[in-house]
């Protein structure tokens, strides 16, 4: 069945001609496409795509539109098509590279690697407020190639923040004069950190919640996922706790009751992680899901950062084709005596203990997925080793269907899912009349094989086509200008 029109011009053809004078010189149509519908997890027969300024202002049956001669038409061939991707764990400008010393012009060509890819929205999760601001501006007028972004700007995290750049908040009091400030700066929402304290957490959350401004971000380390969710949180990030709060031990380990003798450093820290792994108690994990579900607490895993982490020495070499298209800075910080990330790789029981943390993910994700928990595409991409702009994403979804989610459900959390939770589903999220033209045309059926999400014949960005030569001249120029 075909989506439903409203515009007259497409339901009867007598009156078409007429109708198409009105549309503008950009105008351009897609023809014999099939939709895939991510909201059912099917695909539509073949059909006709108008867009119109930007958005899709009809879609109707193979050549029953008559066109004006201006009209651009883009034979699709009977491929596929599917919403623009959303990559709702991002930080192209990231705090910990800022001791790399970032050229902004190198840092500018991350962005239209995103488009290239198919991932044209994005969920900014720190980095400089009056860059991001800079780039929302430079895209919307043209001037510059990227997503849509919707930004945190600064991290909000206790008084002796983890990362340059953040905003640490020494007391409840100053809660509110610090999250009135970020507001009137712009931010889209906040997050918080790890190290914010218990109280000022609390009393950041009652404002928030009291204003009705959206936060997430880490669980803060002296906070249950529990809480978190039950103080409205709207989404966790990197499953970050989950399994502390799913130990049958959690209660000694969070009050540092635990005996490890006389391990200390990283081997107290390795054992640490290996006693919440053999005291995973699924009945609590279940609650706890339950918990995340009653309150609407959404999650993005980022199992791809943990994946690439855990198994680097392997995956450098499978990536190491695409280092051409990263500022030399992010090369230079992809390194073991650089980053952060890879530090300790020589340490045997923590390479193992990382992969096997990584299995438990998989389990984690799976399992909440089948209790309702609300999932997103995210990356992490930024500081974290491998995890590339616009690529990243399709590892992503391929990471969430090898923990047991469906091809069709993985694309849901980069399509409909971050439509839904950034309240924008009227303009975004699936392909249907009156949407933003943010769109990929696919070789192969993604529903059959997430893989076929990196088989990308063209992308559409506000209706603008960037078919496969156009994504080919563009990356070979930014891969030229970063040599």
């Amino acid at each position: 069945m075909l989506i439903k029109l409203t515009l007259s011009l497409l339901i009867l053809l007598p009156g078409l001609g007429l109708c198409m004078q009105g549309l503008h010189a950009q105008s351009l149509l897609i023809r014999n496409v099939r939709i895939v519908d991510v909201e059912k997890g099917r695909v539509l027969p073949p059909c006709d795509i108008l867009i119109d300024q930007g958005r899709i202002s009809g879609i109707t049956q193979v050549g029953a539109i008559r066109l004006m001669p201006h009209v651009k038409i883009y034979q699709a061939g009977g491929k596929y098509i599917i919403p623009g991707l959303w990559d709702m764990h991002t930080h192209p400008d990231d705090p910990e590279l800022w001791r790399m010393k970032p050229d902004a012009k190198s840092r500018d060509l991350l962005l239209p690697q995103f488009v290239m890819h198919g991932v044209t929205g994005t969920r900014d999760m720190a980095g400089s407020l009056e860059v991001v601001k800079d780039w929302k501006r430079r895209i919307q007028s043209g001037e510059l190639i990227g997503p849509e972004i919707f930004a945190a700007g600064p991290l909000l995290d206790g008084p002796n923040p983890m990362w340059d750049g953040s905003v640490g908040i020494a007391s409840p009091q100053r809660v509110q004069p610090v999250v009135d400030s970020l507001i009137r700066e712009g931010v889209d929402f906040l997050k918080v950190y790890s190290l914010l304290p218990r109280d000022i957490y609390f009393a950041l959350s009652k404002y928030a919640n009291q204003i009705d401004f959206p936060f997430c971000g880490h669980v803060p380390n002296e906070v249950s996922c529990a809480e978190a969710a039950q103080s409205g949180m709207k989404s966790q990030e990197h499953l970050l706790g989950i399994l502390l709060d799913c130990s049958s031990r959690s209660e000694e380990v969070r009050a540092n009751k635990v005996d490890f003798g006389q391990a200390k450093g990283l081997d107290r820290y390795v054992l640490r992680q290996q006693l919440l792994l053999d005291t995973y108690d699924p009945q609590k994990a279940q609650q706890l899901f339950q918990t995340f579900v009653k309150y609407g607490s959404w999650h993005t895993p980022t199992l791809s950062m943990w994946y690439k982490n855990a198994w680097f020495e392997r995956e450098v070499e499978k990536d190491r084709e695409l280092y051409a298209y990263l500022p030399e800075y992010m090369r230079r910080y992809w390194t073991p005596e650089e980053n952060d990330h890879l530090r300790y790789r020589d340490h045997q029981g923590f390479i193992q203990m990382k992969q096997q943390l990584y299995r438990k993910y998989e389990e984690l994700v799976k399992a909440m997925h089948q209790a309702g928990v609300p999932l997103l595409a995210g990356t992490d991409m930024g500081a974290n080793p491998l995890c590339f702009p616009g690529i990243g994403l399709h590892n992503e979804l391929s990471c969430l269907v090898a923990a047991g989610l469906s091809p069709a459900e993985a694309l849901k959390t980069a399509t409909l899912n971050p439509a839904i939770y950034l309240g924008i589903e009227k303009d975004y999220g699936t392909v249907a009349e009156g949407k933003v033209a943010d769109l990929v045309i696919l070789e192969e059926n993604p529903l059959e094989d997430i893989a076929h999400i990196r088989e990308i014949r063209a992308v559409f960005k506000n209706g603008k086509l960037y078919d496969e030569q156009a994504r080919a001249r563009i990356l070979d120029e930014i891969a030229a200008k970063l040599k």
